[in-house]
């Protein structure tokens, strides 16, 4: 049931915001990211967020957020496209401008875009399955075929962000289980078709990590379930090996390592503190 979420969620141990910038910063650095062109959609917050910041870090030439809200006004080294990824012709607009500003080139895009919801099955309605479905699968899909062209000639790279979810099912997220299912398949069947052409493509599968993405998920599970969100918070993390929910720009961290990795294609790539495995 929704408890299975709840008991999959126990915050991480807190680092100051300095001590979490000089730790993001060092890592960063180990990717050699210089003279790389890239784009990330929903690179506002979370994992999105991070995903931009580590890029920057990593030396990145442009790095570009196709995002239907902005980030911080101090995301330096980040160009915010207003974009809603679940209109297409919106979507493609936002690829013409952003290719037009670097001359046709893109290196990287991190299809990053998306929403959870859980619920009863049975009463799901057809505007909520419209809505999600056309954020994370359809968003996703007309994001790489808008890309494609572009990373074709550069020899790119795509990473797609699936979910635990793209690898096992959970009760009462049958809707949100589904798109990062067709994720995967999405993910594997572009990395065969396009290995010969020289793009790689893969996914990222977090499990439960700390985002405002995360805070309203235990907010909806609260209010469905009837129960405090403080009791989901203090069992947060116990599911997985590795007690304690993740951190954002852990998972940036496996990002940019799909990216680097120039023989990984194909592949769904679990970052869950052994929550699949186990």
């Amino acid at each position: 049931p929704i408890s299975e979420l709840a008991s999959g969620l126990a915050l991480c141990p807190r680092m100051s915001d300095s001590a979490r910038k000089r730790s993001r910063t060092a890592r960063s650095a180990s990717f050699d990211m210089s003279g790389q062109i890239v784009a990330v959609t929903g690179g506002s917050a979370g994992i999105g967020r991070a995903t931009c910041e580590a890029f920057v870090h990593a030396g990145a030439a442009a790095v570009y957020n196709l995002d239907i809200v902005s980030g911080s006004s101090s995301d330096a080294g980040i160009t915010w496209i207003k974009t809603d990824v679940s209109n297409v012709a919106a979507l493609k607009a936002s690829f013409a401008q952003l290719l037009e500003a670097q001359g046709g080139n893109l290196d990287i895009l991190v299809s990053n875009a998306g929403v959870w919801t859980c619920g009863d099955f049975e009463t799901v309605s057809e505007e909520e399955f419209d809505r999600v479905t056309g954020i994370n699968v359809k968003g996703a899909f007309f994001a790489i075929q808008a890309a494609m062209p572009s990373l074709r000639k550069r020899g790119g790279t795509v990473v797609v962000m699936g979910s635990d979810q793209s690898l096992v099912g959970k009760s009462e997220q049958n809707l949100y289980g589904m798109t990062k299912g067709a994720i995967g398949q999405l993910t594997k069947s572009l990395a065969v078709q396009y290995a010969p052409l020289g793009v790689r493509v893969n996914a990222v599968c977090p499990g439960t990590i700390e985002t405002p993405l995360m805070h309203k998920a235990v907010g909806e599970i609260a209010a469905w379930k009837g129960v405090l969100a403080e009791d989901i918070y203090g069992s947060l993390g116990s599911a997985q090996p590795i007690p304690r929910v993740g951190r954002p720009e852990e998972v940036a961290q496996a990002v940019l390592s799909c990216c680097c990795n120039e023989y990984m294609t194909g592949a769904l790539v679990s970052v869950d503190g052994g929550y699949v495995a186990a």
